[in-house]
């Protein structure tokens, strides 16, 4: 139609600048098959440009009737587009009414006449992988290895069909499977891409989250050096340091299971300052010293970080430790504390109220170390309410006991129970104390 204005136009021009220009043209005369025609220049030009405009509208229609089949083709095709396209959205919409079934057969319905081909793909894996999710109720559960098996089916047609959105597809996946706790799962999904990427910084940072996941400790300290040098804004210095100190506390959880006290103390040893300045990780590095036997060791860097940074917690794990000889513990404690903090009891308050009275646990533990429920009792009486630690109430009710006061020592063990959130539990009988309780 563009066209034909687009003639009708030069038509008009040509005549008007003809009769502008020739106004005494001459005559022309054609004749053709016993036909005769007489006309002036400007008629022939007429006459030439009606002919060239005619074969066009001719040609046109030849060729659209040609077309026409091809017409009718696309015209389905796009009918069938249109209709993949609805079942997608179908799809997505039935993921979220938690109907996986019917999610994943209306997104593998239309995948050969989707506009967007691999997304019926990844809605499919999408619905299979809500069906291991137990968060959204009322999803219909499979069983983990047939779900695990159509997935890997469905991935296998992806990556030969579609091997660039393959990739992305992969990390997508990981990324469910992690929030599914599928550890093992996504680290068999993510390893091709770690081969293929090695120095992907992405890829890298999520294959040290699985690797924290899944508890491998030696092979994320390997990679901590490819971390060091990642720039990337996610990596900020805190949350590598956080990753430092978890390799550390995991490699000092398994020396410990393996009574293994060198290992131990090369761990630490290597570990650097920042990483064990921290009240956790001395702590956790004196626990498994303790559990080792080395319980003097242990209580030794509970002494070093105290003379450092008086702290609760670190109080409570050096109260807790099994100290051979009570009395020497208490003069290595009292050194380290201000000398108002063994004051009498109507003593000035100076702050520092949860320290204070993590000391006083720690003195009552001592006393009923050295078999003086008395002395203990009154260390009690400073722990301020019993209720802020379940310590405190368990160290209250092991005084009492040995004070013979079964009445308030059952009161006390309910009180600690129910913080525990054992309230259903019955109270432990009081115990008759001996000469070789230590207080624990």
């Amino acid at each position: 139609m563009k066209r034909l204005i687009v003639w009708i136009v030069l038509l008009a021009a040509a005549v008007a600048a003809a009769i502008y220009f020739l106004p005494g043209a001459g005559v022309a005369m054609i004749e053709f098959a016993g036909w005769r025609l007489e006309t002036t220049a400007v008629g022939l030009v007429l006459i030439v440009l009606a002919v060239l405009i005619g074969l066009q509208l001719i040609w046109r229609l030849i060729a659209g009737v040609v077309h026409l089949p091809a017409r009718f083709g696309r015209r389905s095709a796009e009918q069938r587009r249109r209709a993949a396209d609805e079942k997608l959205l179908r799809a997505w919409a039935e993921r979220q009414r938690r109907q996986t079934d019917l999610a994943q057969r209306y997104a593998l319905a239309g995948v050969e006449d989707g506009s967007l081909p691999p997304m019926h793909f990844q809605v499919a894996i999408d619905a299979l992988l809500d069906g291991l999710d137990p968060s959204r109720q009322g999803v219909a559960m499979h069983g983990r290895d047939e779900t695990r098996q159509e997935i890997s089916d469905l991935f296998e047609t992806v990556g030969r069909r579609f091997p660039k959105f393959a990739e992305f597809l992969r990390l997508h996946i990981v990324q469910r499977l992690i929030a599914l706790n599928e550890i093992e799962w996504a680290q068999t999904m993510v390893e091709p891409l770690v081969e293929t990427h090695p120095r992907d910084e992405a890829i890298l940072l999520i294959r040290a989250q699985l690797l924290e996941l899944a508890g491998e400790f030696d092979a994320l300290a390997r990679l901590l050096p490819t971390l060091r040098r990642i720039k990337d804004k996610r990596l900020t210095a805190d949350e590598l340091l956080r990753i430092e100190r978890v390799v550390l506390l995991g490699r000092i959880e398994a020396a410990s299971r393996a009574r293994d006290l060198d290992l131990l103390s090369r761990f630490w040893s290597e570990a650097g300052r920042n990483v064990v300045d921290s009240p956790a990780v001395t702590i956790a590095y004196a626990e498994a010293l303790a559990r080792v036997g080395a319980e003097t060791g242990a209580a030794r860097v509970l002494e070093k970080r105290l003379g450092r940074s008086l702290e609760a917690q670190t109080l409570h794990a050096w109260a807790e430790l099994r100290h051979e000889d009570p009395a020497d513990a208490r003069k290595r404690l009292l050194k380290l504390v201000p000398d108002d903090w063994s004051e009498p009891a109507n003593a000035p308050d100076v702050g520092r109220a949860r320290e204070r009275a993590a000391f006083a646990y720690a003195m009552a533990r001592l006393a009923l170390a050295e078999s003086d429920p008395s002395s203990a009792q009154m260390w009690v009486g400073r722990l301020g309410p019993l209720d802020q630690e379940l310590r405190y109430l368990a160290v209250a009710a092991r005084v009492h006991a040995r004070l013979r006061d079964s009445s308030e020592a059952a009161l006390l063990y309910e009180r600690a129970l129910a913080r525990a959130g054992l309230e259903t539990a019955a109270a432990p009988q009081p115990v008759k104390p001996s000469a070789t309780d230590d207080g624990r």
